[in-house]
């Protein structure tokens, strides 16, 4: 199998993105081809009014060019073949909407997958391990407690866009919470630097004040983006 790369979103690939989701993720299943991974940017009530293809596709567009529609591409060669919906757990509607009116109360600052895709012929090829892992690894980076994800109960349903129990358990997720039809799963993550350390406790200190805008003209959601903020010539 071709060597796979994975790369976060951004405005300048929304093209390839696009492309994927118009020629190739749902080639084997068109009727879920008006997707363009809208559900977790919608609230649960809002669903039904957002059937027309064109109309998630354009708003997916807008999603994506705004930062809002955060994730991965996996690529083999220059073609797209994976894709995971990966956000802060508060940037999903469908979500956040879901836990208030159950009265669920997640705990912990989360980096949720609300999606993998994989196209058809890489499917069992280790694309969505290769994505959870670059995942996980910037996550830890970006200061994230955990990784949270959520697998349908139902092992056999043949959509399993959460990612599956299986591959969760095998990453060393944890079930925390069973919500009816998704499980809630987490893995605690260790925060490290670019490097792989792991920040002594003074350096964490400095990076939850970063986070939360103490000592700073504003608030920073990585010590990624501070280094950066840093480093700029402004």
């Amino acid at each position: 199998m071709e060597k796979i790369t994975v790369c976060r979103l951004t405005p300048e690939l929304c093209g390839d993105w696009v492309q994927y989701f118009d020629e190739i993720a749902f080639k084997d299943h068109q009727d879920w081809a008006f997707c363009y991974c809208l559900e977790g940017h919608l609230e649960p009530k809002t669903q039904e009014s957002w059937i027309n293809a064109q109309e998630r596709r354009a708003r997916a567009i807008e999603l994506i060019q705004s930062g809002v529609m955060q994730g991965y591409l996996a690529y083999a060669g220059d073609r797209v073949v994976g894709w995971c919906n990966v956000n802060d757990r508060e940037n999903y509607l469908y979500l956040t909407t879901m836990f208030r009116e159950i009265g669920y109360q997640p705990e912990g600052r989360a980096k949720a997958i609300y999606c993998f895709l994989i196209a058809p012929e890489f499917r069992g090829k280790g694309v969505a391990q290769s994505l959870l892992d670059r995942v996980c690894e910037d996550a830890a980076q970006d200061g994230y407690d955990c990784i949270e994800v959520y697998p349908f109960v139902d092992k056999q349903f043949e959509f399993q866009y959460h990612g599956t129990y299986g591959m969760y358990v095998r990453n060393g997720f944890t079930e925390i919470a069973d919500l009816q039809y998704v499980k809630v799963m987490q893995k605690k993550l260790e925060r490290v630097d670019k490097y792989g350390n792991i920040p002594n406790a003074e350096t964490q200190k400095a990076i939850e004040d970063a986070q939360n805008g103490i000592g700073l003209s504003r608030g920073f959601s990585s010590v990624r983006e501070l280094m950066e903020d840093l480093n700029s010539d402004d």
